[in-house]
């Protein structure tokens, strides 16, 4: 069975972004909605007492964290998150053995800025 992670794109797997983005590390925070709108994502990290959910984030060599899911504040969200936090060093330790060159991660920068759907 394939582990899904709430806040990657579609199509996106774990130990591509984890390579792609040299991830060095992770971070569980605790977080709650500021949207003013449905349809808004918008949240902020805060104490435990007031948080809604939790979110694994993965630390780049750059300093990023990137989001990796979102999980609720239960029982069944806290097996989610030693699920995706296992998942999450499992890539790490596989990224470690083959890590892209300088020149790879580049192109794989590049080609994430560039749309190829877009018309000229």
């Amino acid at each position: 069975m394939t582990q899904s992670f709430n806040c990657l794109p579609e199509g996106e797997t774990l130990d591509d972004l984890i390579r792609r983005e040299c991830a060095i590390g992770f971070d569980l925070r605790f977080c709650r909605s500021v949207a003013v709108s449905e349809h808004d994502r918008d949240t902020i990290t805060c104490d435990p007492p007031e948080a809604e959910f939790a979110t694994l984030y993965a630390l780049t060599d750059l300093g990023e964290a990137i989001a990796i899911h979102d999980a609720d504040l239960t029982s069944a969200g806290a097996d989610e998150v030693a699920a995706a936090a296992r998942a999450l060093l499992k890539a790490m330790v596989n990224a470690r053995r083959d890590p892209p060159a300088a020149a790879q991660r580049h192109e794989a920068e590049q080609a994430v800025l560039i749309d190829h759907h877009r018309i000229e």
